[in-house]
């Protein structure tokens, strides 16, 4: 157990139980005790020969937390997702608004395939759901993977519009810049970061995702919950921000404590230490944002859940409140234990 905040020793029997060690592969380890659900960092730049290694867990889907275009971006091969179908999940909107639904029941999880050039990946125009994949199965596909984007404009404009007005007027020139130079919105994101995420830091950042990301959260777990989906590795760029909020809620319905459910998010300071000048460079040096944001610390994923606890009452009730109800939640469980 973590005691003071501080992070558990590699020693720790949480790490050791939990670990996969494939080199190409940062911050993998096992959830469950059944070996149903798996996290990492992104799987962009495996070695073939570790490729091999990941396909012994007979992973069946991916739910990747980037959106289409930060997947396509990123660097690497690729090669784990060759013969794979990757596939855009499509967020539902409200009725007579732009934002996304957090209240609304899902029914089902909408789909629409990615094409990504450099990648033998299956594509099929028709698929619309996961149902439709799942009975018209093609023997070539290895697994699926879900791009899910936590990050969708009603997120960023909402927490963009807690500057003030003429700050908001001024990153427009931020923008304009980024689109001219096709720079995937760097300096925007920078200015962004510098005004709204550094400021609030990184438990507030994940106070949002809970709250304006509750669709994503929902979707996440629908799918989760389909055990031709399992078993399943959730991952993002490394692994422990939106990946850890996933995992959070998984592990609170499987009845983990508090502490271990914290104590499992500060694993990642462990699993993510081989490349740290990388996370550094990709959070730090591209975005500016601030250095803890580098961090997986208990105290963060601790203030998360008592945010959760004082606002909901539970984590089982937030996930009603963002559609999730209890019938839902019973059928994940089951899902879990088959």
């Amino acid at each position: 157990m973590i005691e003071n905040g501080n992070l558990p020793p590699v020693t720790s029997p949480v790490w050791k139980d939990l670990a996969i060690p494939i080199e190409t592969l940062p911050n993998l380890r096992r959830v469950d005790c059944r070996g149903k659900l798996y996290r990492s960092s992104r799987q962009d730049l495996l070695s073939r020969a570790d490729t091999e290694k990941l396909k012994e867990l007979r992973i069946q889907s991916v739910i990747d937390f980037r959106s289409k275009s930060e997947y396509k971006v990123a660097n690497g091969d690729k090669i784990y997702d060759q013969n794979s179908a990757i596939l855009e999940v499509v967020i539902p909107k409200a009725k007579g608004s732009g934002q996304s639904t957090t209240t609304k029941q899902i029914i089902s999880v909408n789909v629409k395939p990615v094409k990504v050039k450099s990648l033998k990946g299956i594509q099929n125009k028709e698929i619309k759901n996961l149902q439709t994949l799942n009975d018209d199965h093609h023997s070539a596909i290895n697994r699926k993977r879900f791009l899910l984007d936590f990050f969708k404009l009603h997120f960023v404009w909402t927490v963009f519009n807690r500057i003030p007005l003429y700050k908001r007027l001024f990153s427009i020139l931020y923008l304009i810049v980024d689109i001219l130079f096709r720079t995937h919105f760097r300096y925007f994101i920078r200015y962004f970061a510098k005004e709204t995420l550094n400021p609030a830091g990184l438990l507030s950042s994940y106070i949002d995702m809970i709250e304006l990301s509750g669709t994503q959260i929902c979707l996440a777990l629908r799918i989760l919950s389909d055990p031709s989906n399992l078993p399943a590795l959730v991952s993002c760029a490394h692994g422990k921000d939106r990946t850890g909020i996933v995992v959070a809620m998984v592990l609170s319905l499987l009845g983990k404590s508090d502490d271990y459910i914290a104590e499992e998010y500060a694993l990642s300071e462990i699993g993510l230490d081989p490349i740290r000048p990388r996370v550094h460079q990709e959070i730090v040096g591209r975005t500016r944002m601030d250095e803890s944001f580098t961090h997986a610390r208990r105290e963060t994923m601790d203030g998360l859940l008592q945010y959760i606890h004082k606002t909901y009452g539970s984590v089982p009730n937030y996930l009603e409140s963002i559609g999730f109800g209890k019938e839902d939640q019973k059928k994940l469980l089951q899902s879990f234990q088959e």
